[in-house]
């Protein structure tokens, strides 16, 4: 999997967790765990690398789908009836829409469909702009793992070098979830994870909210 310069500066450009899209206004239900004490900073790698098990493998398998110039629509109309809690499920097609909109911003010729969830149009941009699909799912998974691990350093007393540490451990499981779907040879995918979802349905009704979900 070799990049060449240009693609591996875009890769890199649409991968940065300061892309201005939204993102950090979003735990995806971690606000709720928190809240609840449910999650500490001591439990925080273990709790992304199930994540990554299930939600993680799941999206990693639309990223590749995309990629591949599936028929993108219906492909997010199946990914919204597998995000049962409205909140995420609205969180996702909102940072679809605001990614496609910058990438279409920045290139001559618009190329992304927007109204698509964000891991979707993720995939369609890498394919658009000639990035290899391991290096697309690997990029995508990597920076939402790093998106939620700077939510929970805004949540709880998680410092500069145990979030890093984190990260750093979590390659491994990243590297898992990417390639579940290749491995499994079919494009059938499960995903079975009701605590963060169960989470982000509650999330509206917390008290005092630093995130929109």
């Amino acid at each position: 999997m070799l990049l060449g310069e240009t693609a591996l500066l875009r890769l890199l450009q649409l991968a940065d967790s300061a892309l201005p899209i939204g993102g950090t206004a979003h735990s995806f239900g971690l606000e709720t765990l928190a809240d609840e004490d449910a999650l500490a900073p001591e439990g925080v790698e273990a709790f992304l690398s199930a994540y990554l098990e299930e939600g993680g493998a799941l999206e990693a398998a639309f990223v590749r789908r995309a990629y591949r110039k599936v028929e993108l629509q219906a492909l997010s109309a199946e990914l919204s009836a597998r995000k049962l809690a409205r909140e995420s499920r609205e969180a996702s097609l909102k940072l679809g829409r605001r990614f496609a909109e910058l990438v279409n911003g920045m290139l001559e010729q618009p190329l992304l469909e927007t109204g698509l969830h964000y891991c979707i149009t993720f995939g369609a941009a890498g394919a658009a702009l000639g990035i290899p699909a391991d290096a697309v799912v690997l990029a995508y998974l990597n920076q939402s793992i790093a998106g939620l691990v700077s939510s929970c350093q805004r949540l709880m007393p998680l410092g500069q070098l145990a979030a890093s540490k984190i990260l750093w451990g979590l390659k491994p499981a990243i590297v898992r979830a990417s390639l579940s779907q290749r491995a499994s040879g079919t494009e059938e995918v499960s995903c079975f994870s009701p605590y963060l979802e169960l989470a982000s349905m509650r999330h509206g009704s917390l008290e005092t909210r630093l995130f929109i979900s």
